[in-house]
């Protein structure tokens, strides 16, 4: 493994490990990332059984009418 890819994914754990579970957005702002970047470091790991992705949700709606639909 190339040593930057070796010290993003260092970096990666160290935050997950100190703060807990994260968004990849908070663990982007926090290595000063860019969230793809850090959505891929992830999902690397995950395939390497090194950390678990355990949820996945939509976000909120802007307009609350399309509820309905």
């Amino acid at each position: 493994m190339d040593s930057w890819w070796y010290d993003i994914d260092r970096d990666v754990r160290m935050v997950l490990e100190r703060h807990g579970s994260m968004t990849p957005a908070e663990i982007a702002r926090m290595l000063r990332l860019s969230e793809g970047a850090v959505s891929s470091v992830l999902s690397m790991l995950a395939q390497e059984g090194k950390l678990r992705i355990a949820r996945v949700e939509l976000p909120p709606r802007e307009d609350a009418r399309q509820l309905s639909l």
